[in-house]
């Protein structure tokens, strides 16, 4: 039991490193929203905005590999 609970947290822990790292249209989409609070407010608000959000989408239907992601290993099984 403490052995499949280890490894369940462990290859959670790998896929929340991995969807960490950002894809070319969420980065572009973030430096678009902060630009656009920037203008407007003057101040930047680090929550995920509209065209972050739009770009992380398209990322995601692309499939394109995000910049720092590496894949997880495959699930340990135990006898």
């Amino acid at each position: 039991m403490l052995k499949s609970m280890l490894t369940a947290s462990a290859a959670a822990a790998m896929l929340s490193i991995a969807a960490c790292s950002q894809g070319p249209n969420e980065e572009a989409g973030e430096a678009a929203d902060t630009a656009y609070e920037q203008s407007t407010t003057g101040q930047t608000d680090l929550g995920q905005g509209p065209m972050e959000e739009a770009g992380e989408q398209a990322d995601e239907a692309r499939g394109e590999a995000t910049e720092g992601a590496t894949t997880a290993p495959p699930p340990v099984t135990t006898p």
